[in-house]
């Protein structure tokens, strides 16, 4: 096989997201962003009831705004060991 037009450098998992501040209180700039598995964290939201939330969230390298990533967006391998930010 030959390439005939090379492409970007691969690094694992990765997906094309709109930064929109969702889960997070809004106010994403809409930036286009190509995120990569090493732009992955983790949040949580407690509950009163004890309960817990957890979250897959990026944050935007042009406005800072964390945008929750929908489930299921996100494969469970690159979910695993993530680490975990509060804001």
């Amino acid at each position: 096989m030959r390439v005939l037009e090379p492409g970007r450098e691969q690094r694992g998992w990765s997906k094309e997201v709109k930064c929109t501040g969702e889960g997070n209180g809004g106010g994403g700039c809409g930036a286009k962003l190509l995120v990569e598995q090493l732009d992955l964290f983790q949040t949580a939201s407690g509950h009163h009831d004890g309960s817990t939330d957890y979250y897959i969230t990026i944050e935007c390298p042009q406005c800072f705004a964390w945008t929750d990533l929908p489930d299921g967006s996100v494969p469970s391998h690159a979910c695993k060991n993530l680490p975990r930010r509060r804001r």
